[in-house]
């Protein structure tokens, strides 16, 4: 596999990667956390630093974070970088994530005294705004309405229409309802039957 190898100054590194190599492309929404693992073979000797950068070009990132020695925990701003070498793995955390984030961003083995970075994963990171949700339907509760019915006078049995005895029946409302017509129709028919024979 081929690898390309560039130079900058300052802030900006250079960076070692395989000629081709493909973003990998992660999404967050904004105020999430960001954690991601970069592995490499584990090599004995003088530790060598790992680094988390912004890309800027093709062949040029800014770096934004760098470990300084191992199992130890490096925070700058809202990027955190800790590295455990025997294992041959480090952790980069980006917190309270912002649209502004989105980007393309390198982690890598990073040579100081050449200034350049060995990329180990190339990453896409999307923070979008997340998707609004529509309110849950709900039946409204059905209004009541007082109704007169009427018996004929030294009769017992149903009440009729017309008569003198007055007595009242609370029933649901059957028009004007906010919930299904099928449902209200039902319910009204069966309270008033039940209003009818008490």
């Amino acid at each position: 596999m081929a690898w390309v190898h560039t130079c900058c100054f300052h802030l900006c590194c250079c960076c070692s990667w395989p000629q081709g190599a493909v973003p990998e492309e992660l999404h967050k929404h904004p105020g999430q956390t960001l954690l991601l693992q970069c592995q490499y073979a584990p090599k004995r000797g003088p530790y060598q630093p790992k680094s988390w950068c912004q890309q800027t070009s093709p062949s040029r990132c800014t770096l934004l974070v760098t470990s300084s020695k191992p199992r130890t925990a490096v925070q700058k701003s809202h990027y955190t970088i800790w590295d455990k070498p025997n294992a041959g793995f480090f952790n980069i955390t980006m917190i309270q994530l912002t649209q502004n984030d989105s980007g393309f961003y390198w982690c890598g083995i990073y040579n100081a005294s050449e200034n350049i970075i060995t990329v180990l994963r190339n990453i896409s990171l999307v923070v979008s705004p997340a998707p609004t949700t529509s309110p849950m339907w709900t039946l409204p509760w059905l209004p009541t309405s007082t109704v007169l019915i009427t018996s004929p006078e030294g009769t017992s049995g149903h009440p009729s229409i017309n008569g003198s005895e007055t007595r009242k029946s609370r029933v649901p409302a059957c028009l004007g309802s906010g919930g299904p017509r099928f449902l209200v129709l039902g319910l009204c028919g069966l309270l008033l039957a039940k209003g009818l024979m008490s």
